[in-house]
């Protein structure tokens, strides 16, 4: 193999790095957006990367796959799914902002419909990100969340 190929393969292979590493639960569409590197050439290079254990990649039953570096813990990553997705992110702002919060006052600030964010909160639940006590939601364990957060600056 010459040279040229070699150093283009590690220039791709950084470039797909530093992405991950500058935006922690980046999919593979926002890789090819971010990178302008072919389907082809990031699917090998990624493939490559998570053999070798320098990348890990949350995948999710409707075919999601996210991106982290090693550096970020699997409670992180899952945060990160939940804060990437806009619903969810916005709830969980809201509920940083207010120690407890009842359905009502989150459906008004969020604006979505009744079955729609009770769906949302379900999962936040499921994923322990929110608990439900005497009706009034809040945000668990806080400072991970906001740690996290920061990380994806988000």
């Amino acid at each position: 193999m010459k040279y040229n190929a070699i150093h283009k393969g590690n220039s791709n292979k950084s470039a797909l790095l530093k992405c991950i590493k500058n935006s922690p639960g980046i999919r593979y569409r926002e890789l090819i957006k971010a990178t302008g590197l072919s389907n082809g050439v990031i699917s090998h290079h990624l493939r490559n990367l998570e053999e070798s254990k320098q990348v890990k990649v949350s995948r999710y039953p409707n075919k999601t796959a996210r991106y982290y570096l090693l550096n970020i813990s699997t409670k992180e990553s899952r945060i990160i799914d939940f804060i990437m997705r806009p619903t969810d992110r916005k709830i969980i702002l809201f509920l940083l902002h207010h120690k407890f919060c009842k359905f009502m006052d989150l459906q008004r600030h969020i604006n979505r419909s009744i079955s729609t964010l009770s769906w949302h909160l379900s999962r936040l639940k499921e994923g322990g990100i929110v608990s439900l006590s005497n009706q009034r939601y809040r945000i668990r364990n806080k400072s991970l969340i906001v740690s996290t957060m920061k990380k994806v600056k988000i």
